[in-house]
């Protein structure tokens, strides 16, 4: 029997183009939003790209028959492609962008949440602005040549600058508050040592802290962290601090420049293209020991990174809205164990991932206890409808008593007037509502217990048996239609203002969010988490009404962060600081009278671990039609299907499985996202430990 030939497989281009002698194949990640396109592809090297088509670069590459983006991965000597190969177009831009720790970031976040490499570097890297590159490579070469000559580089006051507009700007903040901003970092600076020696004994690599009030009364988070991160960078290394949005943003930025800290990078989605493109490449080109940021800046490239700070990791805010929607928690914890850092989460509230991680050990808790956490923090009163016949107002008298002592101390008493918060609920769930026929109070028809809703279309739920449904009727007038008992912001201001003519009123909510005020006495009338910073912390507030955000499992430990971030704004009871509880519920009002969210939550967990709930496993929603969903359950292995619902586009399915199981079920799930793809099969939404999953 003859031999067969022999095939050629040397490594050949499109069009005889010359080729680079060494290692002439690019493996190129296509930047596409189909799964099964989504992937690496060989490349020709032309030789007039050989020295600059470096691994982590941005290329364009022709991709069935148009021009799309992607990503030099590596350089090899051959492909196992027959024929030729189709060559590099051009590079985006001569810098190396992808980096061997974020790729392996990019990677096990894809691995985590099921999705594609491909969407997770479309989140982790910015959109280039060529001209903003150009400005920072301009400023590479000055401190490349300063270096070569041994004179000092001139940059941290142009940084400190750009950041600094860009994050004002981004709050919409004028002149008088930024000077009401620096104020407020120079009281918070006032009780933080400017010093760089470390505490006493070792600290611990991972930990966290739930925070009080103390002598900063609203801003113990930058306390916290700004301890840490001298730390940090008195030992040569770098420090990436996360927060929720714009407004802490705006803070803590001003808090470190205050500090001396002026290498500051902020990196935000709400910055212009070429701001944010700059605050990139400047932690890439180690330009900056600083970068703080929201959750986009949870992949930002940092030079000898050393510490990851994330402040109020259970706010919704952390996770992402995009394919495959990471937590920026999660993306954290990952990549402190990838780059080995340490790594603190720092926040009021405590919530159930890190707690659960502290009562493994894989995190210290460093938070006081006993007395002193008690001191730090400010008395809270609750209603005692036995003793208050007017508990049940919307604003009890005993509520009045303690806003106008605030406002007006007597000089006997010895306190210091000052503001007072008076918090209301925004648009969210009707605490209470009523028939709008009849107007009797909504009851839950299995306990008697008040209902509640989203809106006035329901869905209607009970907190105390858990009873929910999509439709109300009245057990009166067996009506449909309801109406909220519960007053807004607007109303409670018209109410407050007949009250007391005298006083002023500052509105925060809506469209309208004020960040910072200073500490003259009025009444300041917030929606949740709209509540302004105050120079010196509130005086009191009243936190009217139940904030209960809704029938799912997390709804009582948002309903108690909301709560804790509100009374952390208040001074501690030694400064006189007072807070008055609306709600009914018992878990709140145990919770902020003893200013311990630990306790609560790990109460909470007992519960959750018995019954197998996250985050003792991990969650998997699919939502599609239930043929398709079967279809992958059917391919699917070592998940428990906890229920099925109907859902807008068809049906929602939310299955459970083992935490030691999460890299398998991510990426069985990614490639049977990308089979169905290449079938042209209907899609199945994926989503991974979402919240409101359950």
């Amino acid at each position: 029997m003859d031999e067969p030939l022999p095939i050629d497989t040397g490594t050949s281009a499109e069009g005889q183009v010359p080729l680079a002698s060494d290692d002439p194949v690019a493996r190129v990640l296509i930047d596409h939003p189909v799964p099964h396109l989504a992937r690496v592809f060989d490349y020709a090297v032309p030789a007039k790209l050989a020295e600059a088509a470096l691994p982590g670069v941005r290329v364009r590459v022709k991709f069935a028959g148009k021009l799309r983006d992607g990503y030099l991965l590596e350089r090899v000597s051959s492909s196992e492609h027959l024929g030729p190969l189709a060559t590099l177009q051009r590079l985006s831009g001569p810098v190396q962008v992808l980096g061997p720790e974020l790729l392996a970031l990019c990677e096990a976040t894809a691995r985590r949440y099921g999705g594609t490499l491909a969407d997770v570097l479309r989140l982790a890297i910015p959109p280039r602005h060529a001209r903003g590159e150009k400005a920072v490579l301009r400023a590479e070469k000055a401190r490349t040549e300063d270096a070569d000559r041994g004179t000092p580089a001139q940059q941290g006051a142009a940084t400190d600058d750009t950041g600094t507009q860009a994050a004002l700007a981004a709050a919409g903040i004028g002149e008088p508050e930024a000077q009401l901003l620096r104020r407020l970092a120079g009281w918070l600076l006032e009780a933080v040592p400017e010093t760089t020696a470390p505490d006493d004994g070792p600290v611990p690599r991972r930990r966290t802290l739930a925070c009080t009030p103390g002598p900063t009364p609203g801003l113990s988070w930058i306390r916290a962290g700004l301890a840490a991160a001298r730390r940090t960078l008195a030992a040569g290394r770098s420090v990436l601090w996360l927060v929720p949005d714009h407004r802490e943003l705006t803070v803590l930025h001003t808090s470190l420049v205050a500090a001396g800290i002026e290498d500051v990078s902020v990196l935000s989605a709400d910055q212009p293209p070429e701001q944010r493109w700059q605050s990139w490449l400047r932690g890439l080109l180690g330009h900056t020991r600083v970068t703080i940021g929201t959750r986009a800046a949870a992949f930002a490239p940092m030079t000898e990174l050393g510490l990851i700070i994330c402040t109020d990791d259970a706010n919704r805010n952390y996770l992402d809205q995009h394919a495959p929607y990471p937590h920026a928690r999660e993306v954290s914890l990952l990549r402190s164990t990838i780059e080995d850092t340490e790594l603190l989460f720092v926040s009021t509230e405590r919530s159930a991932e890190v707690q659960r991680l502290a009562e493994i050990g894989w995190l210290a808790d460093i938070t006081p206890t006993g007395p002193a956490r008690r001191n730090a923090a400010p008395v809270v009163h609750v209603p005692d409808e036995d003793r208050d016949p007017f508990a049940w107002q919307r604003i009890p008298s005993r509520a009045w008593q303690i806003m106008r002592t605030a406002l007006r101390p007597r000089p006997r008493d010895g306190g210091v007037p000052g503001p007072v918060l008076v918090q209301v609920p925004r648009s969210g769930y009707y605490p209470v509502f009523a028939c709008a026929r009849c107007q009797e109070v909504a009851r839950c028809p299995r306990c008697e217990a008040t209902l509640t809703t989203q809106s006035e279309v329901g869905p209607f739920a009970c907190r105390a048996c858990g009873y929910h449904s999509e439709e109300f009727t009245c057990s009166r007038c067996r009506s449909h239609q309801v109406r909220a008992v519960v007053r807004g912001r607007a109303r409670t201001v018209e109410e407050l203002r007949r009250a007391m003519p005298d006083v002023e009123i500052i509105e925060s909510g809506g469209e309208h969010i004020v960040t910072v005020l200073d500490e003259a006495p009025r009444l300041i009338v917030a929606t949740t988490g709209a509540e302004p910073y105050v120079l010196g912390g509130y005086s009191a507030a009243i936190l009217l009404d139940s904030l209960w955000p809704g029938p799912w499992m997390r709804s009582i430990d948002e309903a108690v962060s909301r709560r804790l971030r509100a009374a952390a704004l208040v001074r501690s009871r030694d400064q006189g600081g007072v807070v008055y509880l609306g709600d009914e519920d018992e878990l709140i009002r145990k919770t902020l009278t003893g200013f311990d969210p630990i306790t609560f939550m790990s109460r909470q967990l007992a519960d959750r671990k018995a019954l197998g709930f996250p985050p003792y496993r991990r969650i998997l929603e699919l939502t599609g039609a239930g043929s398709d969903i079967d279809a992958v359950l059917s391919e699917l292995g070592e998940v428990d299907e906890l229920l099925r619902d109907e859902a807008e586009d068809g049906q929602r399915s939310v299955l459970a499985y083992p935490i030691s199981a999460g890299d398998r079920v991510g990426t069985r799930v990614a490639e049977l996202t990308a089979s169905r793809s290449a079938k042209k099969q209907p899609q199945v939404r994926v989503r991974i430990d979402d919240p409101r999953s359950l």
